[in-house]
C-alpha cells in the first residue's frame, strides 16, 4: 500500500485529518454494532430476559447508530464536503455535496 502523498495546504492537511476522523467514526460504530449483537447472541441470557435484552439492545444499537451518522455526518460537513444538498422531487431523491476549492 502506497502512503498518501503529503498535504500542500493547511487546507489539504485539515481535510485528511476530517477524513481520517470520518472513517475511523464509520469503523468504530461498525465494531460496537457487531459487538453488541454478539453478546445478544452469545450472551448466555436466560428465556425470561431475552425479551427485555433484545428490546433494550434494539433501542440503543438504534440510537448509536443514529448518534454515529451525526458525528460522521458534522465530521464531513466541516471538513471536505462542506455543503450538502438534499432534493426530491416525482424523479426521485438526490444529494449532492460540494467541497470547498
Amino acid at each position: 500500500m502506497r502512503p498518501l502523498p503529503p498535504p500542500g495546504t493547511f487546507a489539504e492537511g485539515q481535510r485528511l485529518v476530517y477524513g481520517m476522523l470520518a472513517a475511523a467514526a464509520g469503523m468504530f460504530a461498525g465494531i460496537c454494532a457487531v459487538a453488541m449483537i454478539a453478546l445478544l447472541m452469545w450472551g448466555g441470557w436466560s428465556r425470561d430476559e431475552e425479551h427485555s435484552i433484545v428490546t433494550i439492545f434494539g433501542w440503543s444499537l438504534g440510537g448509536f447508530i443514529v448518534a454515529m451518522v451525526a458525528v460522521i455526518v458534522g465530521l464531513l460537513a466541516g471538513g471536505p464536503v462542506g455543503r450538502f444538498k438534499v432534493a426530491a422531487s416525482r424523479d426521485g431523491a438526490s444529494l449532492e455535496t460540494e467541497g470547498r476549492p
